[in-house]
């Protein structure tokens, strides 16, 4: 019975298209924002200026991806920077934890770290959906 459960969410992963998660992944995603609910003031003061730049960043990707759906190839150039983002963020977040004598790894810690690597696994998924997708329709043509 559990076996055929995760048999059933491979195939789900394997054959199922991944514009539908685009579009609602990208709408949250521009909701969420932090650029449309706090300012550069607010990421300052908590002395994290560069966040405010790094969540620039993702909004823009995130309109690039969400803009630019109608075109596979167009929005895989945005999932890749988005991939890149992602990877980005969560070097900067490994290498501030390593770097700051006074941070120390605990629940949250791993809790956020598991959350940002889930995140990464998620986008390099929708980043080979999408190759592959361009892929088979290069093929058919």
């Amino acid at each position: 019975m559990i076996r055929n459960y995760f048999k059933y969410l491979f195939e789900i992963l394997k054959y199922y298209d991944v514009q539908p998660l685009l579009l609602f992944w990208c709408v949250s995603d521009i909701l969420n924002n932090q650029v449309l609910w706090t300012d550069y003031q607010y990421w300052f003061d908590l002395g994290q200026p560069n966040t405010y730049y790094l969540y620039c960043a993702y909004l823009v990707v995130s309109l690039g991806v969400f803009l630019s759906m109608y075109s596979i190839k167009r929005c895989s150039y945005f999932v890749s920077a988005y991939l890149i983002l992602t990877l980005f963020a969560t070097v900067r977040y490994v290498v501030s934890l390593v770097s700051n004598p006074e941070s120390t790894f605990d629940l949250s810690v791993l809790r956020a770290l598991i959350i940002t690597f889930f995140y990464l696994l998620i986008w390099v998924w929708i980043w080979v959906k999408l190759q592959r997708e361009m892929l088979d329709r290069k093929m058919k043509k």
